[in-house]
């Protein structure tokens, strides 16, 4: 064979550079379109692509067994064998349990409703209350006689206006009657003064029924004989009629006198019970002891004025008649 023509080592070597830079240039650009083609390739679901498991050759005389692979969404405790924590049970909710040994719920006390209790005193005496009808009627009645005293003096009957104004203070002074029998202020410190100066209003020709009213708390003018002040006027004059009925006249006054009260100290209490006894006399006949001896249990409240009222206004309706040494 003919020999080959010798070639010099410089231009070897540029040969072989020049093939070792085309071959990085190509594996570059066969990389590139590899990335390229990967990123355009969906992913392989997690659920279903299971990574492959190491083949491990069987040495004899070994046996394996097969364990279940962990199903895909449990937890990392339940992996590893540890029990996850239970959530914990409201035992209220649960309802008592059915047959052999089922025991009952304990029936929890339901709390009553509470009424809010009113004032115990609704209305305090004063001396506008007591008086104030009273002085009404005066005002009118007065009103009236200066009219006809003027239409008869401007006719010049002087006679006749002299009568007419002495008619008229005559009738003021009977109209100021309630007003008069009650100019002594009903002081009540203790339940005692209390019970005087109520039974004590009866004891005139016309009995002081306002006062009375006055000096009752919101219990004692409520009972199954009144509710209101016309239904507590009609019910004393009734009882007075029956207490003077085969011992007075009707137009005799009966005088009360309370004796033999008892009590607890009141000095600091807002409610207290008491017993005393109501004698009851005729007027002027007094010497001839009393006609009827009533025994009481009463209840006082005190007021808002610092004053003691009574919490019933009736008097006994099983009257019990005293001797004349009673």
């Amino acid at each position: 064979m003919p020999d080959r023509p010798a070639v010099a080592p410089e231009a070897s070597g540029e040969l072989s550079r020049m093939d070792d830079s085309q071959a990085r240039a190509e594996a570059r650009q066969e990389a590139e379109i590899a990335a390229a083609d990967w990123l355009m390739k969906d992913p392989p679901a997690s659920d279903t692509v299971r990574p492959p498991s190491p083949v491990i050759a069987p040495v004899s005389g070994e046996s394996f067994e097969l364990a279940d692979a962990p199903e895909p969404g449990m937890g990392r405790d339940e992996v590893d064998g540890a029990e996850p924590p239970r959530p914990a049970v409201d035992r209220s909710r649960i309802g008592p349990r059915e047959g052999k040994g089922a025991r009952a719920p304990e029936a929890q006390p339901r709390s009553r409703p509470v009424l809010q209790s009113g004032p115990t005193v609704e209305q305090v005496w004063s001396r506008t209350s007591e008086w104030g009808p009273t002085l009404v009627v005066l005002f009118c009645w007065a009103a009236a006689m200066c009219g006809i005293l003027y239409l008869t003096v401007s006719a010049e009957s002087f006679e006749l206006s002299a009568l007419i104004l002495l008619a008229g203070c005559l009738c003021a002074v009977v109209l100021s009657y309630p007003i008069l029998v009650t100019l002594e202020r009903p002081v009540r410190i203790t339940p005692e003064q209390a019970a005087r100066d109520y039974f004590g209003a009866l004891s005139h020709h016309l009995p002081h029924h306002r006062r009375m009213w006055l000096l009752l708390s919101a219990r004692g003018r409520v009972s199954p004989h009144f509710a209101s002040y016309e239904g507590f006027r009609n019910y004393w004059n009734s009882r007075i009629a029956q207490l003077r009925k085969g011992h007075a006249g009707p137009f005799s006054p009966l005088v009360f006198v309370v004796e033999d009260f008892r009590s607890e100290k009141s000095a600091g209490r807002t409610e207290i019970d008491a017993t005393f006894r109501v004698k009851v006399f005729v007027r002027g006949r007094r010497s001839e002891g009393p006609i009827w001896s009533l025994p009481v249990e009463r209840t006082f409240a005190r007021g808002p004025d610092g004053m003691w009222y009574l919490d019933d206004g009736t008097l006994a309706e099983r009257t019990v008649r005293s001797g004349a040494g009673a």
